[in-house]
């Protein structure tokens, strides 16, 4: 699977993915999905369009918005796709920051399901802000699977030094 990213999560780009995501500035979802558009582009996958991790509605009411959901309509725009808004989470997870490879797939095990029209899209881009680990991504890939829908590709602004290094990383 495909892993895109627009950079590695360190420096000024970490600091301006923690305030757009921590410091409920949703402003700067264009900005960073610019970085992230070009390294998808460069990679020339064909995908037909773009879901996005989901917050569960208590952790999004706390935050105010949807990281990924920002980052996907805003790439959706500059990669000329649809957006779609079927991949629910379907049970309250704690946070992962501070877990371990095998306790981050614990956490979020069981935790999505495709609530949406009909069959999730074949060859779908997920987005997310990071990977750490890709747990997260690798169990919403799941529920779209399992939905009769595939992942093209992991679409993330940044990937922790805990991965290899990425299929295309742009630079700052």
């Amino acid at each position: 699977m495909p892993l895109i990213s627009a950079g590695c999560l360190e420096g000024p780009f970490q600091r301006a993915i923690h305030t757009f995501k921590y410091r409920s500035r949703p402003d700067l979802g264009d900005r960073l999905a610019s970085h992230l558009a070009g390294a998808v582009q460069e990679a020339s996958l064909p995908l037909v369009s773009l879901a996005f991790v989901p917050l569960h509605p208590q952790r999004a009411r706390q935050r105010g918005f949807n990281q990924a959901e920002r980052l996907a309509r805003s790439l959706g725009k500059a990669l000329e796709l649809p957006v779609q808004d079927g991949l629910s989470r379907i049970r309250a997870t704690g946070p992962q920051v501070g877990l371990a490879g095998r306790e981050r797939e614990a956490n979020v095990a069981g935790a999505f399901s495709w609530v949406g029209r009909g069959t999730p899209p074949a060859v779908t881009g997920l987005v997310d802000d990071v990977c750490t680990t890709g747990a997260t991504l690798l169990e919403a890939a799941r529920a779209l699977n399992t939905a009769g829908g595939s992942v093209g590709a992991f679409l993330v602004l940044a990937v922790a030094h805990t991965l290899p290094a990425p299929v295309v990383t742009l630079p700052e």
